[in-house]
């Protein structure tokens, strides 16, 4: 079928020009031809570093400050404006350009750090005054990212992901997207929880469901013939450092016993207005692995007690939490003992921000390493007090004994070493993440759902979301997490929905009433978190990966399997409420 493409004489290149651009910094530039060096000074060079970076090719000298990321120092001072600024936390992919040939999002990364390495950029890509292939494929569809959606006037993060899961989820080897951003006459795009993931699984999963009753086979099972052990929308297609969405399926439908309801459900006659169906649904995030930079310092002082100094916020998800239990494990201090410095640009060290389920993998690694760091030195304070070489000491709890000699043994809190110095400090450092792997969080969702026929309403019976999400800190928090992904992924599915007026583009639902997140009278009377704990050494540390985003993906695109299996109705609209329903019901009928 041939595709109509309408062209308007407004663009989005040509609509962003008209806006204008705010100055955020005056840069004078002179460029040396004989050594090929182009210097950049910004006015007011108080509290600024003059840095060396090296860009597609060229020397730049720049005063920066110390806080300002890789990003603005291109677009705002040098003027390398190829490289966007999209959602400002490294999901959306606007920003990347290649650091020493290694992908780095400019956002995230600052410009210190990237001094004395190799920049591209994408205008590096260009061969002379010929575009690259990847600037011509931007032109030609007039795009901002890879994305599609009603990401309003001003893109963002979400739509640039929502084709992610369709390449990567699936073992396929002929997977081939296109997608691009759309102008609405909305606001400005606002990511919901695992951005664009949730849009991508609702499609792909009901997909899913629909070849596996063409071709007479149990939905899972489809799923477990196309497990994936490498990322196929990475160039290369590197291997993951553990993938558990077999395990995630496997023990998720043993514990839902999905073949004994499924089968239950299909052999009950069929002649009520109530039917009941189950659905199922998996997804990995495409990032949950944390990474660098972090800096962490824990301070063990003559009394016991423990200081941990971070700058990584606590969201609400527990973090200050299990990095407490980091310390406690590492050190045996109680969690009691231990006080927790942090979220303060004037008293904690650098952070990188709380999101994308990438906190408690970033920061947990850096939070063990310091504690790592201060049981290296009172190893050898005590190897001074026993008179024993280091490598024949021990921690028993919170007393250091001799491996060979039982008699040697000493409390950390009688070290004499200890006690003359007040504190011991160790500094912790967030390492790289594994060469050529990659890290990601996998999951899925069984739902089983209640439709009544005559009115359209979905009752939610039950829920079990499995989440591989390498080794659970904090059972308690994670657990949390997982009823809070699921709450959200049933408002998406079932509740939520954003009513805009047609000529002003303005968003009319008013209030919390209008526009109806999801209570504790919407969510199912039954829900599991079933953790699918697999040892992920090569992750980092620690062996933890992202949990918070993952567990919303798959939710809505269960519901909406579930509601078919009940029903034989495909809901492709979300969301699933009774107007909806009703008048899927109706057309079905009018059809028979």
């Amino acid at each position: 079928m041939e595709e109509k493409k309408n062209r308007f004489t407004v663009t989005r290149r040509g609509f962003l020009g008209t806006l204008g651009t705010g100055a955020v910094a005056v840069a004078a530039t002179s460029a040396f031809a004989s050594t090929g060096v182009k210097e950049t000074a910004v006015m007011d060079p108080k509290e600024m570093t003059k840095i060396k970076l090296r860009i597609n090719g060229t020397l730049y000298r720049v005063l920066v400050e110390p806080r300002w990321s890789l990003l603005f120092v291109l677009r705002g001072v040098i003027g390398l404006t190829a490289a966007k600024e999209g959602c400002g936390r490294g999901e959306c992919g606007a920003c990347t350009v290649l650091i020493d040939q290694v992908p780095r999002y400019a956002c995230l990364t600052l410009a210190v750090e990237a001094e004395e390495t190799e920049i591209v950029t994408p205008e590096g890509l260009m061969e002379g005054e010929k575009l690259g292939p990847v600037q011509q494929a931007f032109l030609e569809h007039d795009a901002f990212q890879c994305g599609s959606g009603t990401g309003g006037a001003y893109p963002a993060g979400g739509t640039s992901l929502v084709d992610w899961l369709i390449r990567d989820l699936y073992t396929c080897p002929n997977v081939h997207t296109e997608a691009t951003d759309i102008f609405v006459n909305a606001g400005p795009a606002r990511p919901f929880r695992a951005p664009g993931h949730p849009q991508g699984a609702w499609a792909l999963e009901q997909m899913l469901d629909a070849l596996a009753a063409t071709l007479k086979m149990d939905p899972v099972e489809l799923r477990l013939k196309n497990i994936p052990t490498y990322s196929q929308a990475r160039e290369g297609n590197p291997p993951y450092t553990t993938t558990g969405l077999r395990e995630c399926l496997e023990q998720g439908a043993r514990a839902f016993r999905w073949k004994e309801t499924k089968k239950e459900i299909e052999n009950s006659p069929r002649g009520g207005h109530l039917r009941r169906g189950v659905g199922v649904a998996s997804c990995l995030w495409f990032v949950g692995g944390g990474g660098p930079p972090s800096t962490v310092i824990v301070k063990l002082f003559s009394d016991g007690s423990v200081n941990l100094n971070m700058g990584a916020s606590d969201i609400g998800t527990g973090t200050k939490t299990v990095m407490a239990m980091v310390v406690s494990e590492e050190l045996g201090v109680k969690p009691d003992l231990i006080q927790i410095e942090h979220a303060d640009t004037g008293t904690t060290q650098y952070a990188t921000p709380s999101g994308g389920s990438k906190t408690v993998p970033t920061e947990a690694p850096a939070v063990r390493s310091a504690a790592i760091h201060v049981k290296q030195q009172l190893l050898k304070l005590a190897g001074e007090d026993l008179g024993t070489p280091e490598s024949d000491l021990r921690f028993q709890g919170d007393t250091i004994a001799s491996r060979t000699d039982a008699s040697k043994k000493i409390q950390v809190t009688k070290l004499s070493g200890l006690r003359k110095r007040g504190v011991v400090v160790g500094v912790g450092y967030r390492g790289p993440n594994p060469q050529g792997k990659v890290v990601n969080p996998f999951a899925a969702q069984f739902c089983e759902v209640e439709v009544n026929t005559r009115t359209g309403e979905v009752k939610l019976l039950r829920f079990l979301g499995a989440n591989e999400s390498g080794r659970v800190m904090d059972r308690l928090t994670f657990d949390n997490q997982v009823y809070g992904g699921i709450t959200m992924g049933v408002g998406l599915a079932m509740t939520e929905m954003r009513v805009l007026d047609g000529n002003t583009g303005k968003m009319v639902n008013k209030n919390w009433h209008d526009y109806k997140l999801p209570t504790a009278l919407d969510v199912p009377p039954e829900m599991v978190s079933l953790p699918i704990e697999l040892p992920d050494p090569e992750a980092n540390n620690t062996g933890a990966k992202g949990l918070g985003e993952p567990v919303t993906i798959p939710t809505a695109a269960a519901i909406a399997n579930a509601v078919y299996h009940a029903t034989g109705v495909r809901v492709t609209e979300t969301p699933i409420n009774p107007y909806r329903l009703s008048a899927l019901f109706a057309e079905r009928l009018k059809e028979e």
